[in-house]
């Protein structure tokens, strides 16, 4: 049975790729540091398949030892605000110490690191800045790694639409930041999880960029039009400008739970496309599923 270890592997992508990759017979090892709920994850797999451990530091013995002695190493760990560390810090040194560990290990040291679509092109995020160092470190000091730069990730339960789709049912007004103009491309989390999986059964040797996108480039205001559709209700989508909304986000920041913050305003602010200059998942022979289609079903589902 091969094993893989799944840092982040107990949110929304790491539970439907821990799903997929049980179904393989894969022996699965997810580190946490902050507490999780142990019994769900095991249930996602046979009875000892899955197995949480939790870790300090990167460095814990335990832990090594399960890198070691790991086929492959997924790193989906990541981080949306500074409060508790820094992106350079909670990123990019993550991954760095991760990277000099595997490059010790002779036997074992293929990585898939899952980065974001446009982290290369996005200069003015201190967090996209610290996601596309860690890839060129990956690239230059693995021989063997795979970066998955996904789109927007939708699917039953992912925070995109789990955070929108409340305030479309309670709300006749629905903000839209910038006016809605710039568009993005969904992707969905089964299309995600199985390109994972094609990309560990083929072990390609090398260093690779794959963007995994869906069929569909909406605007917001496309996308928040669909919903309200699906939804069958009618909304005003109001513009606010730029700097109107980062007002508003500094002082949801300030609240516990914010809905937005200024990492994800910044979302909003460029487009996020695929350059289709990389690996996608029709060279995988995965052909992505329809996104309006999917949308109308999580609506559905949920309505």
């Amino acid at each position: 049975m091969k094993t893989v270890v799944i840092f982040g592997g107990s949110g929304f992508i790491g539970q439907h790729l821990i799903r997929t990759l049980s179904k393989n017979q894969y022996k699965i090892i997810i580190p946490h540091q902050r507490s999780t709920n142990n019994a769900k994850l095991r249930l996602l797999g046979s009875f000892g398949q899955v197995i949480p451990i939790r870790f300090k530091t990167i460095f814990d013995p335990i832990l090594l030892r399960q890198i070691e002695n790991a086929d492959i190493v997924i790193n989906l760990k990541t981080q949306w605000d500074e409060r508790k560390t820094t992106y350079e810090k909670g990123i990019l040194d993550f991954n760095i110490k991760l990277v000099d560990i595997l490059k010790k290990n002779i036997k074992n040291n293929y990585l898939i690191f899952f980065s974001g679509i446009g982290v290369d092109s996005d200069s003015h995020s201190k967090r996209s800045d610290a996601i596309f160092k860690s890839e060129k470190y990956i690239i230059k000091n693995l021989a063997n790694s795979s970066v998955v730069r996904p789109g927007v990730i939708i699917g039953g339960g992912d925070n995109f639409l789990k955070n929108l789709l409340p305030i479309f049912k309670i709300s006749f007004f629905i903000p839209l930041f910038g006016g809605g103009k710039r568009s993005f491309q969904p992707v969905f989390i089964e299309d995600v999880s199985l390109g994972v999986k094609k990309i560990i059964n083929n072990r390609k040797l090398g260093n690779h960029i794959y963007e995994f996108f869906g069929p569909h480039i909406f605007t917001y205001k496309e996308f928040y039009a669909l919903i309200a559709h699906n939804l069958r209700v009618s909304r005003y989508l109001v513009p606010i400008p730029f700097f109107i909304a980062k007002i508003i986000v500094f002082i949801l920041e300030k609240t516990p739970y914010p809905l937005i913050n200024r990492e994800q305003l910044k979302l909003f602010t460029r487009d996020n496309t695929a350059a289709k200059i990389h690996n996608k998942l029709l060279d995988l022979k995965i052909t992505s599923q329809d996104t309006k289609e999917i949308l109308r079903r999580i609506i559905i589902k949920n309505s």
